[in-house]
């Protein structure tokens, strides 16, 4: 006799709730998305101690007919697919006809539902099995209970996230639906305490501002980009508004919310150095396209998705958002700093004065080449007059509008990266042999490290070879290494490399502008006279983005006239 059997129906269904239902928050997903999908306009989610004791959904939309109500616990019985060339044009949020025969395998399930007639049914689910098909008083729509969650599986249910993590994912699920569909109302409440709720009026601005606050939503813009392929188009809050978390970064594709870590990045990108590494901005952005360029079955849950035509995609998300980061000017206000380690940033422009400023102590700038004025995308600084250094590290300057303190060290960090960035980027990157091969000595660790990814340099421009020991003997270099600095920019290389897997030309130059600036800078506690200080003002000016250094840290806080009068209580 074989070996290989054919599953128990409700078996499958167990084995499949574990990919499917492998946590309560996608009980809730799942069941939201079958609301969207019915048309409804409000759609009520119900919890009892996060969702562990009690789940109910209840919804406005199509309802169901009774034979329909019955036939949506039977395993890939859907209403979204009825041919092969339907599965490659998924527009709807569910399709897949798993979701509630995977939640009734391992709960007990109370689903009451009405097409707007005089009569509504209520079928009842336990263990997959069905106990109960009658007629039922209910509204149009539906409304989905489930109860003994993960009861006939011990073991899913001790792995469980605790309650307090379960509810915050579900809230953040409710919170990006919520804004993906603004003319949805929704309601959360936990143990009888509201968590999330919208009006429903299609105002997108209201709902951002009741899942991110007042003050996030009226520093948020629209923005909107398109392509061969996509179409993206959505909210963005200035940088100044920014968060230590990625999921404030809202991705949703044709209506569908998802994660998709290189969208994300792509976002970030955008964004440029206008925020502090290791912080993310609040941004929603839908993307259109056609189903054919996305495969939204990868993933059980329908989390992640894949896309046809990616770089397209990732290249138009960075270029729109940084077309509409480009149009905020911000001035990062003077208050009582955060706990959180990084700050917020700032955007700020001075004006030059009308007489030119001597030349600088060469201990300033030391051999920074001049270039002339790039295009800007705020207006310049408002006018002020120099007051004074403080610490050896603030120059303070004021005006009818109150103080300005510019951290000198930031500033020449902006003028050496953008320097250092435009001279690395005016040469070819070929490589360049060395009249006589100089040694790079690294641990011997690293040094085995390194061996493998020694085509990848060559292709980069460094040619390499081990002597031993160690060291290796540098044959070639790219031809915008500055010479004299080439071991030093090998050395940047390796070590990006080592800890990136992959090397990118552009990248490597913007981390090694970004090293040189800042060692090559103005340092704090060190104090510079008036011209040195006019001449570094001058040259602030010229910058692209003279808002923040090149780690995204302010370069000017502003502290307005009014806030210094409220200290002295000479106002209210």
């Amino acid at each position: 006799m074989g070996i290989i059997i054919k599953l128990d129906p409700h078996l499958a269904n167990m084995i499949a709730a574990g990919e499917v239902v492998e946590r309560v928050g996608n009980v809730v997903k799942e069941l939201l998305e079958n609301a969207v999908d019915a048309g409804a306009s409000v759609i009520a989610i119900e919890l009892k101690e996060s969702g562990l004791a009690f789940i109910r959904v209840a919804d406005n939309g199509s309802g169901m007919e009774p034979d329909d109500a019955v036939a949506a616990f039977e395993r890939h019985a859907t209403s979204k697919i009825r041919s092969e060339r339907d599965l490659f044009r998924i527009a709807s949020l569910g399709f897949r006809g798993e979701a509630l025969p995977s939640i009734a395998a391992v709960s007990r399930v109370e689903l009451v539902t009405s097409t707007g007639g005089a009569e509504g049914r209520k079928v009842v689910y336990r263990d997959g099995v069905l106990l109960e098909n009658g007629l039922a008083a209910a509204a149009k729509g539906t409304s989905v209970t489930v109860t003994k969650l993960f009861y006939n599986t011990p073991a899913r249910l001790k792995f469980l996230k605790s309650p307090h993590a379960e509810l915050a994912f579900i809230a953040e699920l409710v919170d990006k639906y919520a804004i993906a569909r603004p003319d949805i109302a929704f309601s959360l409440a936990n143990d009888g305490r509201s968590i999330v709720r919208t009006s429903g009026n299609n105002d997108r601005s209201a709902v951002v501002a009741a899942v991110y606050g007042v003050a996030a939503a009226k520093e948020m813009v629209p923005f909107s980009g398109t392509n061969r392929d996509y179409r993206v188009k959505g909210r963005l809050a200035s940088p100044i508004v920014n968060r230590v978390s990625r999921s404030y970064v809202t991705v949703a594709v044709n209506g569908r919310i998802v994660r998709n870590p290189k969208a994300v990045q792509a976002i970030v990108e955008g964004y440029g150095q206008t925020i502090p590494k290791g912080r993310y901005p609040i941004v929603f952005v839908d993307i259109a396209t056609d189903p054919l360029l996305i495969d939204v079955n990868i993933h059980p849950t329908k989390l992640e998705i894949k896309f046809s035509e990616e770089a397209s995609l990732l290249g138009l998300l960075t270029t729109t958002i940084r077309k509409a980061v480009a149009g905020f000017r911000i001035i990062q206000p003077a208050e009582r700093p955060e706990s959180s380690p990084a700050p917020t940033q700032t955007a700020i422009v001075f004006a030059e004065t009308a007489e030119a400023a001597a030349v600088p102590d060469v201990s300033v700038f030391e051999h920074a080449t001049p270039y002339p004025a790039a295009e800007q995308s705020a207006k310049p600084f408002p006018e002020f007059e120099y007051v004074g250094q403080y610490a050896g590290t603030y120059l303070i300057f004021q005006n009818a509008e109150g103080l300005f303190l510019v951290d000198q060290h930031a500033a020449a960090e902006r003028i050496r990266y953008e320097d250092y960035a435009r001279r690395m980027g005016a040469v070819e990157p070929s490589p360049t042999p060395t009249l006589v091969p100089f040694e790079a000595a690294f641990s011997v660790h690293d040094a085995v490290r390194i061996e493998p990814f020694l085509p990848e340099l060559e292709r980069f421009g460094v040619t390499m070879r081990p002597t031993g020991a160690g060291t290796f003997a540098i044959a070639a270099v790219p031809s915008w290494f500055p010479k004299d600095m080439e071991g030093m920019y090998v050395e940047q290389v390796v070590e990006t490399l080592l800890q990136e897997k992959t090397l990118s030309a552009a990248g490597i130059r913007d981390e090694l502008a970004k090293s040189l600036a800042c060692k090559r800078s103005i340092k704090a506690n060190r104090y510079i006279n008036r011209n040195e200080v006019e001449a570094l003002m001058r040259e602030l000016n010229r910058c692209h983005d003279p808002y923040t250094c090149p780690h995204g840290r302010p370069i000017v806080v502003k502290i307005a006239l009014l806030d210094i009068e409220k200290w002295f209580r000479r106002v209210l």
